[in-house]
């Protein structure tokens, strides 16, 4: 008898299949508590769409992982049946439980997390220490039974894959790189998802073709490479082009990144410590409910639970172009040091929003870890496709947008003295 799948409707990606046992993670509470963490913060004060969680993005990542693998797999003949099915469950595995370390309100407040953790921490944590770990081993045994114990899928080995930790077994680093590479499915929904929901067009790109263009590369030494066909580069492009946009027009915009900073700033001073607990079911109170109902509690005596409550955002006086070079770094310090002295630091507050788009500098050779082979039928050896594309090779600079924020009672003095500074370098 076929296995019976259950069916999410998804606004990106039509009908998700999901297997009873994966359901039993997805209905789990760790799981249940994405539905309460938002996908992007606070966007949804500036794009009033974006109101989509954590939730949502983990099924659709499983969708797009096993898409992108079969895609792959079938271009190979490194994966006998069995070993193409065990696979194909720990990316679904790997993908469903891949945030649920997030904290609330996901990246805006990760420096809050106890010394040395980050959330793929959490996440390990929430996989082995939970009931989750109970239905991944439900899992382990039902493959163990129908291909032999070397089938076997515990949560220690979706963790040690996801942190890429586990590198005995070389397949298990070419798995990783269906989430977490330059070419990884979470990139791909995250865009995708993220675009719909604000309403912008900024993050689409042909997904189709992305997938269906992936393929592998094995070297001399037998280790494979996830990589592209060579008809498959104008879509990559349009994937990093994609990326780079969300980032510089919606990821950093400035309203974004003041209220992540005064979300930061709020917790800091209410959070026991000033830092999220390390214990697992302790943090797992811990989801955007519930900190909103603390910036309730605290609106009175806590200037920044108002700003965010009541939407009262600070001004931004002055700004850094999206790479700044070092003569307008020179120019924001100056600004900086003649406001803080002018008007006071205790009316301002600075931004710096930093972010390498993408990890694939030319230098790279086509064996290297981050590199992204291109495929040529009539080329022996692929290249990288960072040496392919002129648009890749000119995107090797990192963002770096640095901002002035103002009260609201010191706006129009900062504004006449960044002016006048601006006046003055321009003679």
């Amino acid at each position: 008898m076929k296995e019976k799948l259950y069916e999410f409707r998804d606004p990106v990606h039509g009908f998700i299949y999901v297997r009873p046992l994966e359901l039993k993670i997805i209905d789990s509470s760790p799981f249940q508590r994405l539905r309460n963490i938002k996908q992007l913060a606070f966007s949804h004060y500036i794009y009033h769409g974006a109101e989509h969680s954590r939730f949502g993005h983990s099924l659709g990542v499983m969708h797009l992982v096993t898409k992108a693998f079969n895609t792959v797999a079938e271009k190979t003949q490194a994966f006998d049946e069995a070993k193409r099915k065990w696979y194909t469950q720990i990316l679904r595995i790997i993908a469903l439980v891949h945030d649920l370390g997030h904290a609330p309100f996901s990246h805006a407040s990760e420096e809050l997390f106890p010394e040395g953790c980050t959330h793929e921490d959490y996440t390990c944590l929430i996989v082995t220490q939970t009931e989750i770990s109970d239905f991944i081993k439900e899992i382990g045994e039902e493959f163990k039974k129908n291909y032999g114990d070397e089938y076997d899928i515990t949560p220690e080995l979706i963790c040690s894959i996801y942190k890429g930790e586990n590198i005995e077994n070389p397949d298990f680093i070419f798995l990783k790189k269906f989430m977490d590479s330059e070419l990884d499915c979470d990139k791909m929904d995250y865009l995708l998802r993220d675009s719909l929901y604000c309403g912008v067009n900024y993050g689409r790109f042909d997904i189709e073709r992305l997938i269906n263009t992936l393929t592998v590369w094995e070297d001399e030494d037998h280790m494979l490479y996830l990589a592209i066909e060579k008809g498959g580069m104008h879509a990559f492009e349009e994937f990093v082009l994609a990326r780079y946009f969300m980032f510089t027009q919606v990821y950093f915009h400035k309203t974004r990144r003041f209220l992540d900073n005064a979300l930061f700033n709020f917790l800091k001073e209410v959070l026991p410590n000033g830092q999220y607990p390390k214990d697992v079911y302790d943090f797992l109170n811990y989801d955007d409910m519930y900190i909103f109902q603390l910036m309730k509690d605290n609106i009175r005596q806590n200037k920044w639970a108002e700003r965010i409550l009541k939407r009262k955002i600070m001004s931004k006086v002055y700004e850094t172009p999206e790479h700044a070079e070092k003569r307008e770094q020179d120019i924001f310090n100056f600004i900086k040091n003649e406001l803080s002295e002018r008007i006071g630091k205790e009316n301002l507050l600075l931004d710096s929003a930093d972010k390498l788009i993408h990890q694939m500098p030319i230098r790279y050779e086509v064996d290297s870890e981050k590199a992204i082979p291109l495929i040529d039928d009539i080329e022996e050896k692929p290249i990288p496709v960072s040496i392919a594309s002129e648009v890749i090779r000119k995107m090797t600079e990192p963002i770096n947008i640095k901002r002035i924020y103002v009260t609201e009672d010191k706006k129009d003095e900062a504004i006449n003295i960044v002016s006048g500074i601006l006046r003055k370098m321009s003679r």
